[in-house]
């Protein structure tokens, strides 16, 4: 887990300019929470998120990282899948935020750590504060807070929007602060920092379920086919098509999820047949599409009503 005290002071950048534009964030949920001391809680998330303590002190425990101390004014992001999991080391009040990444979101984001603990937050971004605020507001809080006398809430109309774009701005701020701080990995701009590969990144992400050859998308990057493929492979760390895999298996993800049938989430992101699509769908996650389906959509059900 990467821990910063982050004191901004390198010059903007076109390469995070463009990376934090290709980041948006679709709420899916913000609870906020009241703990006493040597209490737990904990939440699984399908997509990324953050934590923001407004009073008091707990401990926050990622998977695969040592345990951190959170204190107030201090913001957590998970760029990706996470579970929430913290114990009040004192009386603590918190917001727990659980949203979608729009699919141009993945190139940027999966090269961050599975953590990013912004320290001095609210010292460094008071109005953001607000914003976090609002939007724990508006989205109420969850069922054990209510019993303690808090607000439960009812959303309004717009809230979803409003709270996504509040989202966006939130984390946006923490991630160029973060940034400017020096602390961000080398290469997690690597899509944006060359804008011939980022054309060619963003057509795969626009479209990824078009038959893309490398000839396609070296025309797209301007470059001759040899030359694309060395420079993309030295930038993005896999070949094109590689990469054209993974982005159709986490948009398969997103689509299993939904209505559809596996043949037509198959023949959607450009396979011949469904055969094909579960092949890889099973080489890219260990699960056939159907059974990812299921676990997907009953961990789903449970966390809903475990937060009702």
């Amino acid at each position: 887990m990467n821990v910063t005290t982050l004191t901004p002071h390198a010059p903007p950048s076109d390469a995070l300019d463009r990376a934090l534009a290709s980041l948006e964030w679709t709420l899916v949920a913000s609870y906020r929470h009241q703990l006493t001391s040597g209490e737990p809680f904990a939440r699984r998330h399908d997509g990324p998120g953050f934590v923001y303590v407004f009073d008091g002190v707990a401990r926050l425990t990622v998977q695969g990282a040592p345990s951190e101390d959170l204190a107030a004014g201090e913001l957590v992001f998970f760029p990706r899948a996470h579970s929430t999991s913290v114990l009040a080391t004192g009386d603590v009040e918190f917001i727990d935020v659980g949203f979608e990444a729009a699919p141009l979101a993945h190139a940027a984001a999966e090269t961050l750590p599975a953590a990013l603990v912004v320290r001095d937050f609210a010292r460094q971004e008071p109005s953001m504060v607000a914003l976090i605020d609002g939007m724990a507001c508006a989205w109420g809080r969850d069922s054990e807070s209510a019993r303690r006398g808090g607000a439960t809430g009812h959303p309004r109309a717009g809230d979803a929007v409003i709270c996504s774009r509040i989202a966006t701005t939130i984390v946006s701020t923490a991630l160029r602060a973060w940034n400017e701080a020096g602390c961000a990995p080398a290469g997690w701009l690597r899509d944006v920092t060359e804008p011939r590969i980022a054309a060619a990144l963003e057509a795969l992400h626009q479209e990824p379920g078009r038959p893309w050859t490398l000839d396609d998308l070296a025309r797209v990057a301007r470059m001759s086919r040899s030359a694309f493929a060395l420079r993309f492979q030295e930038a993005v760390g896999e070949t094109p098509i590689g990469y054209l895999t993974r982005v159709r298996m986490e948009t398969a993800k997103g689509l299993l999820r939904s209505e559809l049938t596996i043949g037509a989430v198959a023949s959607g992101l450009g396979y011949e047949s469904q055969a094909g699509f579960s092949r890889a769908f099973q080489r890219h996650t260990g699960s056939t599409p159907g059974r990812w389906r299921v676990e997907a959509r009953s961990g789903a059900v449970q966390r809903g009503r475990a937060s009702a």
